[in-house]
């Protein structure tokens, strides 16, 4: 089964919809999360306790990708080469080195950036 990893903004929309399932072809991957998704996603003020249970579930259906040194200096690469800003670049990052797929809505804000595969299932 093909990775891919979720951006920030396809996790909120699936949370918004109350499941995943309202992506088609999400059963042909296993998700991958930054450790930027989990901090965008629930860094808002004024999450919820209930709002905080249910996007961790989602991102329990997950691996979760921490920053190591090899995401870091692609990160670095990439923030030198593009004009991205820092998490977009830490999730571009993880999805070059985890060999992945990027799920993201905003597919312009990536889609100059070489090698990396994009899809948006939100469409």
């Amino acid at each position: 089964m093909n990775r891919a990893v979720i951006d920030t903004n396809v996790l909120i929309s699936w949370y918004k919809s109350g499941a995943i399932s309202n992506s088609k072809d999400l059963a042909s991957i296993t998700p991958i999360f930054s450790i930027i998704t989990k901090i965008e996603a629930l860094g808002f003020r004024e999450i919820t306790n209930d709002e905080i249970k249910a996007v961790s579930r989602m991102l329990d259906t997950g691996g979760l990708v921490y920053i190591d040194d090899v995401i870091a200096q692609l990160t670095i690469k990439l923030r030198q080469k593009y004009k991205i800003k820092i998490p977009d670049a830490v999730i571009a990052a993880t999805a070059l080195v985890n060999d992945s797929e990027l799920w993201t809505a905003n597919t312009s804000d990536f889609s100059n950036i070489e090698g990396l595969k994009l899809h948006n299932p939100l469409r």
